[in-house]
């Protein structure tokens, strides 16, 4: 018997473990013709605006989806902006609002400014996620 325990204990160890990630689509809403869109997932650890997970891609009109693949469980929020002049940073109008389309999960919103982090905060599970985003002005 101990002989059998000692194999599947040995057989156990030397199966490598897999890791547990999903992927994870983001659907944009709202989108505009022309710039690019930068779309970040970000870890709660992370915050809002230097996300490890970025991607910056052509936009397709009204509708587009962005893909992240072997995304960790964990809580996350997406942050996406079309960046319509191409300069790599938002422009606000004279107000101070932003004057390019932009968007977060969960539909947050921040008042003169970002949304709180909590706002936007999802859980992603080992099965990935599909989070939709309306961008707006």
């Amino acid at each position: 018997m101990k002989l059998l325990s000692l194999a599947v204990a040995s057989l156990a160890a030397a199966i490598p473990t897999l890791a547990i990630a999903g992927p994870v689509e983001v659907r944009l809403t709202g989108v505009r013709a022309g710039g690019h869109m930068l779309v970040q997932l970000c870890a709660e650890a992370e915050g809002l605006t230097q996300c490890a997970r970025r991607v910056r891609v052509t936009p397709t009109p009204g509708n587009m989806v962005v893909r992240f693949a072997d995304v960790p469980p964990g809580r996350y929020a997406v942050s996406a902006f079309q960046d319509l002049d191409s300069n790599g940073r938002m422009r606000f109008n004279m107000m101070g609002a932003p004057a390019e389309p932009w968007g977060f999960s969960r539909g947050a919103r921040g008042v003169m400014g970002p949304p709180n982090l909590s706002d936007a905060l999802l859980t992603i599970s080992a099965a990935g996620a599909v989070i939709p985003v309306a961008l707006g002005l």
